[in-house]
């Protein structure tokens, strides 16, 4: 491990319980005590909403077990997107490695061990884009596995990989278009990957996490996944704005680490398309429009999409 573990960028809005049971299970981790944590507050929409923004802060204040807490306190309201692209863009102006954790992201003692280890041991492999923390409930994946692209429930990675992260939606379908990889693209996150670029690309998310999975992808990363998770998500209890409520991505965050990272990157074609199936299988239960049931139409979709924005850009 390196001679001090990376720092962690704390993304947290306006949910003072889920940022509370983050940050004592982030402390449990043997190497929270010589961690830095950033964390980065967003600004309340309305009025009504500054007091639950306030509990959020009076919670970071407090919170114990870190080297350090930096409070990074947005007096306004930046949204999702720029929240998360500005406060790792931040950190990796400083530093060369980050972890990131959001305020519905409930680690596993083994968390912090895991990131530092596979952050050491890919520094210098290029093919590796990121690390991920979460595995879904899906029996048989292997200890770890690469997959093409990225994911965002609890992730690291490294200052010059994030150069690699493209802003522009429409730019990436354009040349996911062009390079007649919309259906590779789908093989590894399923169709509703697919269909959350369309719709940052239309304006209509205020997703990050298709982006940087595209921008990956498309640069030819891959990252490393765990086959037990090191994360449960708890956000999807209705609490979040971009949330809704169901069960079936829960996992146990009871994972330790013990060795044993992969040698070769390789797309583990079997973990992906398990992969994509469970995750088509949400899709249908929670995303109740029509492009979520047809990867032909989606595809279709994408291409206009991408279509209209290279005339304009003409």
């Amino acid at each position: 491990m390196a001679a001090r573990p990376a720092p962690v960028a704390f993304f947290a809005f306006n949910r003072a319980a889920h940022a509370a049971e983050t940050l004592r299970a982030l402390a449990a981790n043997p190497e929270a005590w010589a961690t830095t944590v950033h964390a980065f507050i967003d600004g309340p929409r309305n009025d009504a909403e500054a007091e639950r923004v306030a509990d959020v802060r009076d919670v970071v204040a407090n919170a114990l077990g870190f080297a350090d807490v930096q409070i990074h306190a947005s007096p306004t309201n930046q949204g999702l997107f720029a929240a998360i692209t500005g406060g790792v863009g931040r950190v990796l102006a400083a530093h060369d490695r980050v972890i990131v954790v959001e305020d519905d992201v409930e680690v596993s003692p083994g968390f912090l061990a895991y990131m530092n280890a596979a952050l050491d041991r890919y520094r210098d492999e290029p093919r590796v884009g990121s690390i991920h923390g979460y595995a879904p409930p899906i029996a048989g994946l292997p200890d770890y596995f690469f997959l093409a692209g990225a994911d965002c429930w609890g992730w690291a990675t490294w200052a010059d990989r994030w150069q690699l992260f493209e802003r522009d939606p429409r730019a990436l379908l354009r040349t996911m278009a062009e390079r007649k990889k919309l259906r590779e693209f789908t093989a590894t996150h399923g169709a509703q990957s697919l269909l959350q670029l369309v719709q940052r690309a239309q304006g209509r998310s205020q997703s990050w996490a298709t982006q940087w999975h595209a921008s990956l992808f498309l640069a030819g990363r891959h990252t490393l996944h765990p086959g037990h998770s090191f994360v449960r998500n708890t956000g999807n209890d209705e609490s979040g704005a971009h949330a809704v409520a169901s069960d079936v991505h829960d996992s146990d965050a009871t994972a330790l680490f013990s060795g044993g990272l992969p040698d070769v990157v390789l797309q583990d074609v079997r973990a992906a398309d398990a992969l994509s199936r469970f995750l088509d299988r949400q899709a249908v239960r929670n995303v109740p429009l029509p492009e979520a049931l047809s990867r032909p139409l989606l595809r279709t979709w994408a291409v206009a999409v991408a279509r209209r924005a290279a005339e304009e850009r003409a």
